[in-house]
Parts: C-alpha cells; structure tokens; sequence
C-alpha cells in the first residue's frame, strides 16, 4: 500500500521508540535561516515523510534531492538555525544521509539553547548563546545516524545544526520529551495529558506496519489516513493494541478515540483500561508484567472516519484511580487517527 509508514530498525536505541520528534514539522517545527541551501532547501530536513529518490528530477540547480544540501567548497561548515516545534528535553538525535552518497558531509554537531518569546534570526547568531549538545561525530553516506545528545535535563526551544564542511543531510530527527506548563492552565481544567505537546509518548504497540504510533497523540485531526497509527491485517486470533504514557499521572474523565480518514479499515471496536506504573512512568517504558490494569472503557463498536466520545460509559472505579499509562486496544486490528485523554491533575 502506497502509506506504508517508516519502521524503527531494530538497532535504534531507547530514544528512538521512547520519545517523539519535537522538531518535525509536523508538530510546527521550523527552518529560522542557514548559512546554504543551493541544491536543496533546508526546510525538507525536518518532514515527518520518509525521504524518497527520483533518479531522472533534476532542477535549475542540480539534481533534485529530498534534504537540505549545500553547494561545494565550504572552507569551515555550513549551519541552519532551527525552531522546535515544541520546547522540551532532547534525549537523541537522527542524522539520516538517505541517498546522500557522494555528497554527504563526513561531520555534523549540534548546539541548543532556550529563548523565550520569539528571537529573530540575527538575534540567535551570538556564538556566546549556544550550548553543544552533541560533539563532533563522524557520519556515514545513505544511512541513518543516531546520536545521544550529553545534555538531556534541560529545556530546550531552539537549535543550530552544523555539516563539516558541506553536502546534503535528508532528515534530522530531534527525540524528546515535551515541556508541558502546567501552570497555564486553569485549576479543575481538563487536560488532555496524552498529547505530545503536554508530554504524552506512546511507549509501545503491537504493530504500526502502516502508521507511526505517535501519529495517534498529534496535534489537531489527521490529514489523512496516512497521519494516523494502523496496523497490518490480522489473519488469526488476538487483537491490537497500544500504551500512551500521560505526561503527568492523572484522573481520567473523558476520552476521544478518532477513526478520521479509515473508512474501510477502521476497528471493528475498542476497549480502554488504565494502570499506575511510576517506575515505568519514570523511565519512559512499557509498565512492567505485573502492572495492575483497570478497565476504564468496555468493548466498545466503532465506526468508520468519525469521533468518539466517551464520559459516561468510563468505569467510575478507573476514573477514581490515579493513572500513569493508558491502553487502547482494537479489535482486531485497523487504523485509529487520534486518541484523547482528558483528566484533571490530581491536587
């Protein structure tokens, strides 16, 4: 099928499947300016899209490639100047050089720093602002890259990404975890604690064949069916399912589960349950074997590219019951657009 999502390698560390791209645009991620962008602009670095090669497009410039790629010659490196869609605590990064063989820099590092409001560009050039989260580190051509970055307790709002000394990058992945304020928000108000952007991660799944995992805690509705997290067809017994980790525990009041855009493979039904798991919470993991789930939502049927609310079907002995994670399991199997958790934060 032409939206076969991108799988993790095996390889890829904790990071990877743990955390959530704050620099993607998809979550509003953005490109503030950079030193080059000859062959290729600098905005295709951070599309939530698998990079793809079109060996016969060429444009004005060059060959036409799915990266940011600078023009030859640099004596020192290139940089680009990066907005994270979302402020939060970076815990690794992807440096993929997908089809980037004999252009690709054989160097790349990478600097932070917080800025609150909204700087300009001339005004984030200071040398003196930065601080380097990940050192110099070799890189290879056409392959993913994953780097753990040596400052991961601080928060973090922008970035500026160096090439040693020029050439085409096709992705940089920036994993971590949302910085939620939760003083912003008004005493007894709901909060949909799953969202990425309120420090919701899913933490596992049992298949994402054709849509990430993550898609499911992204802002707004999906664009399409490819912006939502769907499983292979099951051709035996069992069923689907998928852990959101909140981003504070909670009380669970009200749930949404969205089949937006799945019209023909939506699940047939769903069911919810809760547990409170802080040592899972704590490292970011799947709660352990013997985590204690309640049930929150019974079975329930669906329908095709429609919202679901739900209130007052929620069990009053899960809603009552502090929770870390929540599961959601579809039966059989299927796609699922969004899922909202909405909860008070315990007082």
């Amino acid at each position: 099928m032409a939206h076969h999502g991108p799988t993790i390698p095996s390889s890829a560390p904790d990071f990877v499947r743990n955390c959530v791209d704050l620099l993607s645009s998809k979550v509003g991620g953005k490109v503030l300016g950079c030193s080059d962008q000859w062959f290729a602009p600098c905005d295709n670095m951070i599309q939530p899209s698998v990079p793809i090669f079109i060996p016969d497009k060429y444009v004005d410039t060059g060959k036409w490639m799915d990266g940011w790629e600078t023009r030859r010659h640099n004596p020192a490196f290139d940089w680009a100047v990066l907005k994270l869609g979302i402020p939060g605590y970076i815990q690794g990064v992807e440096i993929d050089t997908a089809f980037f063989t004999g252009n690709y820099p054989p160097n790349a590092s990478l600097e932070a720093l917080c800025a609150e409001g909204d700087p300009e560009l001339g005004q984030l050039l200071d040398d003196g602002m930065w601080t380097e989260i990940l050192a110099k580190v070799d890189l290879g051509p056409g392959q993913q890259h994953f780097f753990a970055t040596t400052v991961n307790d601080k928060r973090w709002t922008h970035l500026r990404f160096k090439i040693y000394p020029d050439g085409g990058v096709a992705r940089l992945r920036v994993y971590g975890v949302a910085h939620a304020s939760w003083g912003s928000f008004l005493p007894g108000e709901l909060i949909d604690l799953a969202a990425i952007e309120n420090g919701g991660v899913v933490v596992g799944c049992s298949d994402m064949y054709f849509g990430n995992k993550n898609n499911i805690i992204m802002p707004g509705r999906s664009i399409n069916m490819g912006d939502g997290w769907e499983t292979k067809r099951r051709r035996g017994p069992g069923y689907d399912w998928l852990v959101a980790q909140l981003g504070a525990p909670g009380l669970v009041k009200k749930v949404e589960v969205d089949t937006n855009w799945f019209k023909g493979n939506f699940p047939t039904s769903c069911s919810l349950e809760v547990c409170c798991d802080q040592d899972a919470f704590d490292k970011r993991q799947l709660p352990g074997a013997d985590a204690v789930w309640r049930p929150l939502l019974p079975n329930t049927p669906l329908r095709g590219h429609q919202r679901h609310f739900f209130r007052a079907e929620l069990t009053p002995e899960a809603t009552h019951a502090r929770a870390t994670h929540v599961r959601l399991n579809i039966f059989p199997d299927g796609g699922v657009s969004r899922l909202r958790i909405h909860c008070y934060l315990p007082q």
